[in-house]
């Protein structure tokens, strides 16, 4: 089955969790991988077949999210491009860990 994973890019556990799910699909499947957001600072060891800027909470210096900050940095004319653009028809599964183009 062709899959495609896609993962919210902002913070780091989205993409901790798919370093170790990813692999596990791929023994089995043909996987593809869709990660959007701007915040992430760990790196995945597998190709990336789709990036987008996504939609990405930011958080202030209190942990809390800024949604001044927030509303700066999105980009949600290019969120409905990407959404638009994104050929998800020719996947049998869509798993999204709380990525928004996927979804």
């Amino acid at each position: 089955m062709k899959i495609l994973y896609s993962i919210q890019g902002t913070g780091n556990g989205h993409v901790t969790r798919a370093r170790e799910i990813v692999p596990l699909l791929k023994k089995e499947h043909d996987v593809d991988i869709l990660m959007s957001g701007i915040q992430s600072d760990v790196e995945l060891p597998f190709e990336v077949q789709y990036r987008f800027h996504g939609l990405s909470f930011i958080f202030g210096k209190k942990g809390n999210v800024d949604i001044t900050e927030t509303y700066r940095k999105s980009r949600l004319r290019q969120l409905l491009k990407d959404m638009k653009s994104l050929p998800v028809d020719q996947y049998g599964l869509v798993i999204s860990d709380f990525e928004p183009v996927s979804s």
